[in-house]
């Protein structure tokens, strides 16, 4: 009994697929910009305190 549910030749197609979609970047809202900012201040704190 064959537990793949695909063959590698669909396996293979779904990667060209995947990498022939051009990528798109998509805009930051300001809620994850924020969220980002807060992020890299947490970091730059904890770093500070190593040193």
């Amino acid at each position: 009994m064959d537990n793949n549910f695909l063959s590698m030749d669909d396996l293979a197609d779904v990667f060209e697929q995947l990498e022939s979609i051009p990528d798109k970047e998509v805009p930051l809202t300001e809620e994850e910009i924020a969220s980002q900012r807060r992020y890299e201040e947490i970091i730059k704190k904890h770093k500070e305190g190593q040193v």
